[in-house]
């Protein structure tokens, strides 16, 4: 880029100096050709006559700078500047018998004023004029080279503007892959290695990045797996065992464990299997949704106020957005004895809120709450019916997957507020 940017600069130095003319070149021919032309009428005319001759010139070109003068206007201009000549005006007989005795440049008389010339005429008289100068348009005047600097600016801002793109692209992707990577899955989005080499190394290494990461998330979970299922075989044999032992105290509270061990287990099976389910996306319609989810809850004895406006639908699977709304409601009814549901559409996304007004949330363990085995129990004590702390993960889990989003609000009047969130179909 710098030397690219070099290039243009020179070139278009090279051009400003080749348009450029010397200050002693810029003679206009007109002008110079009307004072020789009086110059030589004077030489032409007789000494008596030249006062008239001259007064008529003037008369007839009055911009004529030129008069009669004697030697010592001459002595006293040699005393003054003692630069003889200009340009193409040196000292020196020239036709006629006349010859310039003296110039005086423009440098000695004043920026702006043209150069003095003293000619000596055929019978001895002088005569002085201002040849006149009239520089023709210097070219920052003319079209062409406003063509060419506008060419050289637009094609300066063009090369710039491509060497920003290729700098700022690659880091812009490579930004928003960073933000929204691991928000809804660890699956590999790779991004192009494109740009200065710098770039394309930094996009490689966060490729690999990527993928290593999802790499170790899948050995994790699958190993999670493995752990939680081979579980479930000593634990059907303590139950067995457990089973043939007399009716007792210690026998009750030991299968009581065992209960709450095996709903454990069955939870975190479920937890990690959300998310990555095999349940095809399905066009589904929210509001069918939520009226058959309150039908159930109404079958076993809790009744659910669903309110929602208009029809709406998302892409998500079927199943699992039932799970992560049951659970929610599950929450709320664990809580409080009245439940809302409401639902609409705003701005192109869909909106659902499972409204209760128990004791609610503080703000400060909304976020701590969402994640997976965080109860609100400081104690952490297991109890029966109270959960494992992976109901609100699971459905943030099951929500996120279907590029949707979960938030804890405070409920008007007190209680809790779960805002879901989908883009709509």
């Amino acid at each position: 880029m710098v030397g690219a940017s070099l290039f243009m600069v020179v070139v278009g130095g090279v051009v400003v100096s080749f348009l450029r003319f010397d200050e002693a070149e810029r003679l206009s021919v007109m002008p110079g050709h009307l004072v020789s032309v009086a110059v030589a009428k004077l030489n032409e005319t007789t000494s008596e006559n030249r006062p008239q001759v001259l007064e008529e010139l003037l008369q007839e070109v009055p911009d004529l700078k030129i008069e009669l003068v004697g030697e010592e206007a001459l002595i006293n201009e040699m005393k003054v500047n003692r630069v003889d000549g200009f340009g193409p005006f040196t000292s020196g007989a020239t036709l006629f018998g006349m010859r310039i005795e003296y110039v005086v440049g423009p440098r000695k008389l004043g920026t702006g004023l043209c150069p003095r010339v003293f000619f000596r005429l055929r019978d001895g008289s002088l005569v002085a004029a201002e040849w006149v100068i009239e520089p023709p348009p210097f070219p920052i005047r003319d079209l062409p080279f406003y063509m060419f600097f506008g060419f050289l600016g637009i094609t300066f801002l063009g090369l710039m503007s491509w060497v920003a793109k290729g700098l700022v692209q690659p880091l812009s992707e490579m930004v928003a892959s960073a933000q929204t990577f691991g928000e809804r899955s660890t699956t590999p989005i790779p991004i192009a290695e494109n740009g200065p080499n710098e770039i394309r190394v930094a996009a490689r290494a966060f490729n690999r990045m990527q993928l290593r990461i999802n790499e170790f998330v899948d050995k994790r979970t699958r190993m999670l797996a493995a752990i939680s299922h081979d579980m479930g075989t000593p634990l059907t044999r303590l139950r067995l065992r457990l089973e043939f032992l007399e009716d007792s105290d210690i026998r009750n509270r030991s299968l009581e464990d065992l209960n709450i061990m095996e709903q454990q287990i069955e939870m975190a099976l479920n937890f990690l299997r959300d998310g990555s389910s095999s349940e095809p996306v399905l066009r589904i319609d929210i509001p069918s949704l939520l009226q058959s989810l309150s039908d159930q809850y109404a079958d076993l004895g809790f009744s659910i106020e669903t309110r929602w406006q208009g029809r709406f639908t998302i892409l998500a699977r079927n199943a699992e957005l039932t799970r992560a709304i049951s659970n929610l409601i599950d929450n709320a009814i664990q809580y409080a004895s009245a439940v809302e549901i409401n639902a609409g559409l705003k701005g192109g996304r869909v909106w659902i809120d499972i409204i209760d007004h128990g004791p609610g949330i503080p703000e400060s363990e909304r976020e701590r709450l969402q994640e997976p085995f965080e109860r609100g129990d400081q104690a952490r004590k297991v109890h029966q019916g109270t959960g494992f702390g992976l109901g609100l993960a699971t459905s943030k889990t099951i929500v996120e997957a279907a590029a949707g989003s979960l938030e804890l609000r405070e409920t008007k009047g007190g209680g809790l507020t779960v805002r879901l969130q989908f883009p709509a179909a």
